[in-house]
Order: structure tokens, then sequence, then C-alpha cells
């Protein structure tokens, strides 16, 4: 309020680290090569005992193509097989994770000595076991190089597994506390990637080469805490959502999973009865819609026709949390990039494709801008065509056509997409202008981003995420769109 001096709130935090690497390379005819690293790294976000962190790795591999009978090849310019296996750490989370922290609250006071004394409550709880999350991880990998490295390929196969992960885990509803931080559980990374590099022309004037990445990754849990066989995840974006869960974390699934409601499109005035015999002359909006015993519901005395409906899986007539299924997969199937260089004479071009499949977004904004009961938000276009009596083959409720907070998959959508990233267009001078000023080089160029996406997202971006944890992904509401930058 004008007049009224609002509270002013700092924080400060510090975290150390320091780390050692030790590294040892060894070549043995320019055929055979081994390298073996020992790290050690020390944080100050672990208790005593913990701080330290040690992770050796080994690495080997062979130029085949250094063998007497691939040297001459006109064919196999390079050949090399490589393997590697190693251990990683991760340290992120807060500065003072593993202590408990005390709130001061005015609430909270006690008397002593017949006077009000102000107390401290214990807020969270700390845990001195708190250590270094690892990652063993092992890849195997082959170069090929074919007629004098005009085709490169790289193809790469890895498999992690992370264990001791830094996670809020939830406790025993014994403790009186709901969540702490806690090494618990493992989960597992695998996946091909492969590269390929090609000139397809070169001449003395042009040249045109092109370059091909993609990389396919399968996560799966392997255990969460004490047993647990799952584990839900919250977001904080609307006070209505705030203690439902979108995401699910299960042993023997990915790391995490859209959940919610299945859609089941929307209750029609022959899900109803009314006064009179359901007399068709009584309009529309004076009837007293009764919903029919054999009709599934959410909340029967609230429902009406043209607000949204829900699949009753267990078949008991009411729609609850007990339906809700798992909806789809956060994570891509697969991403990568396409990329084409071209020179002709001083000039060169660059264009560069993008792209990633077989993800889902949570489009949150349609919750709220294709018919929220809350009044005075604004509508997307797309919300002019709902229910109606005239109008019943609408996929959009009524205002306010949905009366509990459930996320389901009407809101889900694909989050493919193909996006032209870069455009880049350049002149360098030739060196006979330059040399009087001195000038060894001057290039002159155009260069645009983000210039257009195929996708058939409904959003601003399908690239999107507004929180950052991988518990947490694809979700997205009120995102600023990525600009087209030129």
């Amino acid at each position: 309020d004008e007049g009224v001096a609002q509270p002013l709130n700092s924080s400060k935090s510090i975290n150390r680290m320091v780390s050692g690497l030790a590294r040892v390379n060894y070549d043995f005819g320019h055929k055979y090569y081994l390298t073996v690293s020992f790290r050690a790294d020390g944080s100050s976000k672990f208790p005593a005992g913990n701080k330290w962190g040690y992770f050796p790795s080994a690495s080997v591999s062979y130029r085949i193509s250094q063998e007497n009978f691939l040297k001459d090849s006109k064919v196999l310019s390079d050949a090399k097989i490589r393997a590697s296996y190693g251990l990683t750490g991760n340290n992120r989370v807060g500065d003072f994770a593993y202590m408990s922290q005390l709130n001061l609250s005015n609430v909270d006071g006690y008397s002593w000595n017949n006077q009000l004394v102000q107390g401290a409550q214990l807020q969270t709880l700390g845990n001195y076991n708190l250590k270094w999350e690892s990652t063993k991880a092992a890849d195997i990998g082959l170069d090929l190089g074919f007629f004098n490295q005009r085709i490169g390929l790289t193809m790469d196969y890895y498999h992690k597994k992370t264990y001791d992960l830094l996670l809020n885990a939830n406790l025993p509803l014994s403790s009186g506390y709901q969540r702490a931080m806690m090494n618990v559980g493992a989960v597992r990374n695998s996946g091909f990637e492969l590269t390929l590099n090609t000139v397809n022309v070169q001449t003395k004037n042009f040249m045109w080469s092109t370059n091909f990445n993609i990389s396919f990754n399968r996560s799966k849990v392997l255990g969460l805490a004490d047993g647990e066989q799952s584990m839900d995840s919250f977001i904080n974006w609307n006070s209505d959502y705030q203690s439902v869960p979108l995401y699910e974390t299960r042993v023997g699934r990915p790391i995490t999973m859209f959940v919610g409601m299945v859609y089941d499109g929307l209750y029609q005035i022959s899900d109803f009865t009314w006064q009179n015999d359901s007399d068709p002359s009584i309009p529309h909006e004076s009837r007293q819609y009764v919903l029919r015993d054999d009709v599934p519901d959410m909340a029967r005395n609230q429902i009406r026709p043209g607000y949204i409906r829900f699949k009753d899986f267990d078949d008991d007539k009411h729609v609850g949390s007990e339906d809700r299924r798992v909806l789809g997969d956060p994570n891509p199937k697969y991403i990568g990039g396409f990329s084409n260089s071209f020179t002709w004479k001083n000039f060169d071009l660059n264009v560069f494709f993008q792209f990633s499949g077989g993800n889902k977004i949570m489009n949150a904004n349609r919750i709220l801008f294709e018919g929220t009961y809350r009044y005075g938000l604004n509508q997307f276009a797309s919300y002019e065509d709902r229910w109606s009596p005239e109008n019943p083959n609408s996929n959009n409720y009524v205002p306010g056509g949905q009366k509990v907070a459930y996320y389901s998959d009407k809101t889900l959508e694909d989050g493919s997409y193909l996006r032209l990233k870069t455009v880049q267009i350049g002149y360098t001078l030739p060196k006979h202008l330059l040399t009087k000023l001195r000038i060894s080089t001057l290039r002159i160029y155009f260069a645009a981003q983000n210039l257009y996406t195929w996708t058939a997202y409904s959003g601003y971006d399908p690239e999107v995420s507004i929180f950052n944890s991988p518990l947490t992904p694809g979700f997205d509401y009120l995102s600023y769109p990525r600009s087209r930058t030129y």
C-alpha cells in the first residue's frame, strides 16, 4: 500500500571447492594409446569426512589404419577403436544442505521467567552423511575416415550408472518432516551417438561440406529411497495445482514421466436429466441438470453440460486420483543437428538445422487461457470455438468447466520440432586490397538465428522447460519466446 514501508530481505551464502588432477598419456608406435587420470574434488557443501570425492578414469584406443595392410588403402584413410571407463562426481546441492535449518518466528515463542521469549523451530532436517553423487560411465567408440577424409564417421555407445543421487527424498510421516536431502537411489542412462561429416564437392573455387549428428538416450530408474517404488514431483505455478502431482518417478521406468487424467471429451446434454421429464422447450440456461447415475463424475453436484470429462478406469462411476495414469514422456527420443557449409571464391554460407523428437510438453497456458474459471483473464483465440448446445462437438469446455484441479493429456502436446537455427553469409575481402592497410583478414557477414520452426506444438516454443530440475522437465507456462535475431 502507498505510504507503507515494504520489508527488505537479503541473503548471503558461500561455498568453496578445490580440485586436483593427475594424468598420464602413453603412445606406442602411433598405434596404441593409453590415458589414465585421477581426480580429487573437495567441496564445502558436504560435512567433515565426506567433503572429498575421488574419481579415477582410463581410456584406450587402437588405430587400425596404422597397420601395414591398411596404410596404403585408397578407401579407408583412418580407423580407430576407442574404449573408456571412469567416475565423475556431482555436488550440486545447497551450500548448507547437510545442516538442519532453524526458523525464528514471533509465533514460536515460549515463556521463561514470566517473560515471552522468541523460540526457534526446526524447519528442515540435516543429514551429516551427505556425500558426493557419483556416475560410472563406460563408452565404446569407432572413428572411420574414407577417401582421404572426404567422409568421416564417428559412432559411440555409452552406458552410465549414477548412484548415491543427491535427492530431496521422502521421509516417513512419523518423522514429522516430509523430505530431507539424502544420497538415495540409482539411475541408468545409455545411448547411441552418431556424427557424419562429408565433403560433398571440392573444387578450386567451390566447396560444399555437411555435418549431421544425432543421439538417442534412454534412462531407467534403478532404485529410490528406502525401497520406494515411486515418487511424485510437484511444481508451484498455480495455487490450485501446487498439491497435484504432474510427474512420477518409478523404479523400472525413465527418470520421470507425465501423469494425470485421460481426457474423455466433454459432458453432453444426453448425460443428464432435467426437470419436467427433460422437456426440451425449457431453455438450456434455465434447466436444473442432474448427472445420470451411469455416467462417471468428478464433482457430481457441480457438473453441467460442456464440462470436461475424464476416463473412469476402475469403473466405480467416480473419477479421482485412483484413475491417474502415465500420460507421456517429457524426454526426447532423439536430438540432433544438420548443417551445410558452402564457399564460393570469397563468399561463404552456413545453414544449420536443429531437431528433436518424441517428447511431450505440458502446455499449462491452455489450462488458464482455454476456459479457466478465473475472472479477468483474456482467452486464446482458439477459445472462440467452445462448447454450447449449438456447438456440442467442440473440445473447449465452457468457462469454468473444470471444477477439480487435475492435469490431463488434453493440454499435453507433442514437442517434436525442426528449427532453422542459424543462417550466416559472409564475404572475405581479397588480400591484395588489404595489404596496403596492413590488415591480414577482413570479413563482412550477416547472420540470423531462430528463423523458423516446424512443429505441431501450439505454444511459442517447443524447446521449453521453465523448471531446471530433471524431475520436472517439459513444462510451459508464461515462458518468454525464443527471439529471432539478426
